[in-house]
């Protein structure tokens, strides 16, 4: 990665900073970048032992990966430029030596010309403030602070530009003039892109770990012929010859007006030669004269049908698929396969009859390859072939690929998949202002879905379109895209749907109440708990590897009833761990275990000795809800093969369904469960039950009875609303801060802290929360109450309970004072209102007290 600091004109001529100060400013920015990449790290790779600081991934200024620039200006520069260019004024260094040393706490002595150390305990600058920023703010301050023209020939011969221009030495306009010279001294393209090839690796050295990563190859390492595709591509990667077959990825659709392509271009106009103008009779001229009148009628617009717009659309944009090249080479006219994530190579389906395999499966396809374009910023060239390790554009796919896929000339090979990310939280339903128009409106957001990768477009069960969006400001420019260019009609926006969670009081009990189903075949005692912080935040961060130990070896009902049967003779009850072909799956597993084993020892008396007990893990990714088996003669759980000599084996899956089912959709209002963990404590059968005698509707019965006792579980504990909410980044001053602070009170936030910043500017940095629900307008609210001198930004933090009953019904309770009486009822009115709007929204019954037939009140005293 390469750091980019940009603005740094702003810190000489708006904000007017000293140099130490600049420099102070440099560091912090750096820092806080480093932090940010320390976090990503330690969560996506803290299992592989290697500390962050010896992959290289940090920002330095000595490593290049760090740009100073100025874009409005057109400059920029890495340490390493500028000690090129000043290493003859120091002595017995080179240029090495000294980029190692322009960042730390060395100083250079002018008069010698010799580097020192200890710049800090002798109170002097360093060598970056020395050489680099006073350099950078002399040729500010001269030629645009004090406009001394007549120094420029001094300040071009010291950047050795020997070919200045006239806006250089003459400009009437000091920013041209600055821009002119800096620009022309270090351009900041040509830096960005010799940066580029210094830092980034080749294709051709790509690593063996983002090999695997590309690949998804623990995915597939336990069927043999996937591992065989998988250890056949990995070679290709390697080396990315040309020769190799081609396999590329489309990583994104986009959009672009069709004069952009370069076979539309206009083409230069060419004069023809002049000819002398032929006698015209008098029929023409009247014919002449009857055809100008006619086209200066104005006639009627003759209004298009719905295709003709949806044609008239795709006439004025194409639709081009961003792709990189990872192996071979891609070529026009090449045909190949396009696949998307369900794709899965099947070798005797494929060794039959390919056409069939193509055609019944519904996760790969066919394309030829139309149209390749080289990306020249908004200018797309035609190309014949791209090598691979390059980027492209291709054109003409994008009715078979929607937003990504996997580009290959073979078909045994697995796609390249996208890793999954979180959804937006806030999604909005959508419609046309017409009805008639619904199809155009339907193809407008497929082009925005195409061009717009943060935008996901779904419909729901009641055929409303809903539109996510990563906020306020991204909903307002989609809704501009669909109006002005990708559906060109009028259009209509809900208010926000904002996606809640439910879950139960996390306040801490001495026993845990147990719930007993009986039926005719099984007996079942079960609870339900609030599931700790620190077992929550293993199981979010571990939960792909998780599932993936869950599926592994999972039988249908049938092929345990096979197993069973086959397995009835034998005595051996023994459970067996699950293996796999990976050493790195087996170790990750291990070390995930020992993670469980510390989250639940530290949960507390009622955790510590069930990490072996995990049944099932909640299919929702960020939404973490455990299965717990703590009955005492059946033990199973994730880690271990199911006992197939058990006839509760059979029975299991009973269980397991209903869970998954209850904790997509809770009674409070069908939203996922978060954070509750269920312990079955007895898991009986009832009579000698045979595997023939389990028939659909038996299955069907158990498990209606199993998702009933976990709703009156669920019920009987103190369920609670849990909210999304945005954390936010506020720098104000100490005069507008008590502002700042009404704004998010008002709307339900809590302030985190308050850092201060600048005691010359009294600045300080607000970080603060508030409820996604609250944010709607709320960057406005802000600069209105503050005149413009805040710009919050909102991103999303997490889920947070809503320390209210959400069937609150205001009723005076006698033990409570008149003040925590009024805190529970405005917090009990918001988790009310908030469950019946969203059961309103969804269709679902609400208690409202509705008046029928309001005219046949009697609003008269009856006579006596």
């Amino acid at each position: 990665m390469i750091l980019i600091i940009n603005k740094l004109d702003r810190l000489i001529m708006e904000l007017d900073q000293d140099i130490d100060l600049m420099f102070q400013t440099l560091i912090k920015i750096i820092e806080d970048c480093n932090v940010i990449v320390a976090e990503c790290y330690q969560y996506g790779f803290s299992n592989n032992g290697v500390d962050i600081e010896d992959t290289g991934l940090l920002f330095n200024p000595e490593t290049g990966n760090v740009i100073f620039a100025s874009a409005i200006d057109g400059w920029g520069f890495t340490t390493k430029q500028f000690c090129r260019m000043m290493i003859n004024m120091v002595r017995n260094e080179t240029i090495d030596s000294l980029n190692k040393k322009v960042w730390n706490f060395d100083y250079w002595v002018d008069s010698k010309g010799e580097i020192k150390t200890g710049a800090v305990d002798k109170h002097k600058p360093n060598i970056f403030i020395q050489l680099i920023l006073k350099t950078i703010v002399h040729i500010y301050q001269t030629l645009a602070v004090r406009m001394d023209k007549d120094k420029a020939p001094a300040i071009l011969k010291k950047l050795n530009i020997t070919n200045p221009t006239r806006e250089m030495t003459i400009s009437n306009d000091p920013k041209a003039q600055i821009r002119s010279i800096l620009s022309s001294w270090k351009p900041l393209a040509k830096t960005i892109l010799l940066q580029c090839l210094n830092i980034l690796p080749s294709p051709n050295n790509m690593g063996k770990d983002k090999i695997q990563y590309l690949l998804n190859s623990n995915h597939y390492l336990e069927d043999p012929y996937l591992n065989t595709c998988v250890e056949e591509m990995s070679p290709h990667f390697e080396t990315s010859s040309i020769e190799s077959p081609t396999i590329c990825y489309v990583s994104k659709m986009f959009c672009i007006s069709t004069k952009c392509l370069s076979e539309n271009a206009p083409k230069a106009f060419v004069p023809k030669p002049r000819q002398i103008p032929l006698p015209v009779s008098e029929t023409e001229k009247l014919t002449i004269e009857n055809k100008k009148k006619v086209s200066e009628i104005e006639l009627e617009p003759i209004e298009l049908t719905e295709e003709q717009k949806i044609k008239q659309i795709s006439d004025e944009i194409a639709v081009i698929a961003l792709a990189r090249i990872f192996t071979g080479e891609l070529k026009t006219g090449d045909t190949m396969y396009a696949m998307t994530d369900g794709y899965l190579p099947n070798e005797n389906r494929i060794a039959e009859d390919l056409e069939s395999f193509i055609a019944a499966n519904k996760f790969v396809s066919e394309v030829r390859i139309e149209k390749l374009y080289m990306l020249f910023g908004r200018e797309l060239i035609l190309v014949d072939s791209v090598p691979a390790g390059n980027f492209c554009g291709i054109g003409g796919i994008d009715s078979i690929v929607l937003r990504t896929a996997t580009l290959s000339t073979k078909i045994d090979v697995v796609p390249l998949v996208e890793h999954p990310t979180p959804y937006p939280v806030v999604r909005y339903a959508i419609e046309p202002v017409n009805p008639k128009e619904l199809p155009i409106l339907r193809f407008g957001l497929k082009l925005l879905m195409q061009s717009d990768s943060c935008v996901q477009v779904i419909m729901q069960e009641t055929g409303e379109l809903v539109i996510l969006t990563a906020g306020n400001v991204h909903l307002e420019k989609c809704i501009e895209d669909l109006k002005k260019k990708f559906a060109k009609i009028e259009i209509q926006v809900s208010s926000p749907m904002v996606a809640l969670r439910e879950t139960i009081s996390n306040n801490l009990v001495d026993s845990v109440q147990y719930i007993e189903i009986n039926t005719p075949n099984m007996n079942l005692s079960l609870t339900v708990v609030f599931l700790p912080p620190e077992i929550t935040k293993v199981i979010e961060h571990n939960h792909e590897l998780l599932r993936n130990v869950e599926e592994h070896q999972h039988f249908s009902l049938i092929d345990l009833i096979r197993k069973f049967n086959e397995n009835s003779s034998s005595k051996n009850t023994k459970l067996h761990p699950k293996l796999f072909k990976s050493d790195l799956t087996n170790r990750s597993i291990i070390h995930v275990r020992e993670q469980l084993k510390t989250a639940f020892q530290s949960s507390g008396l009622l955790w510590a000795n069930m990490h072996n007990t995990i049944w099932s893990v909640g299919r929702i990714h960020d939404c973490a809800n455990l299965l717990l088996n703590g009955t005492e003669d059946y033990k199973h759980n994730i880690f271990v093969d199911a006992n197939v000599k058990d006839k509760r084996t059979l029975l299991a899956q009973c269980i397991v369904n209903p869970f998954h089912n209850f904790s997509k959709a809770g009674p409070i209002s069908e939203e996922p469960l978060m954070n509750c963990a269920f312990i079955i404590k007895k898991f009986e059968l009832v009579g000698d039950i045979q595997p023939e005698e389990i028939t659909p509707q038996l299955v069907s019965s158990i498990e209606s009875a199993v998702k009933n006792a976990m709703k009156n579980c669920f019920e009987k504990q103190e369920p609670r609303l849990m909210e999304p909410m945005y954390t936010t980044s506020i720098q104000v001053n100490t005069s507008i801060l008590g502002k700042v602070y009404s704004v998010i009170n008002k709307r339900h936030g809590k302030v985190l802290e308050a850092v201060g910043m600048d005691e010359k500017e009294k600045l300080f940095l607000v970080q603060a929360q508030i409820p996604v629900l609250e944010s709607e307008g709320f960057a406005d609210e802000i600069r209105k109450t503050t005149s413009g001198q805040a710009n919050p930004s909102l991103r999303f933090s997490h889920y947070e309970i809503i320390d209210g009953d959400p069937f609150f019904e205001p009723v005076e309770d006698e033990e409570d004072s008149e003040d925590e009486y009024e805190v529970k009822l405005e917090l009990g009115l918001r988790a009310n209102k908030l469950r019946r709007d969203v059961r309103r929204r969804k269709g679902l019954h609400v208690e409202d007290e509705v008046v029928v037939h309001a005219e046949k009140q009697r609003t008269l005293n009856k006579k006596k």
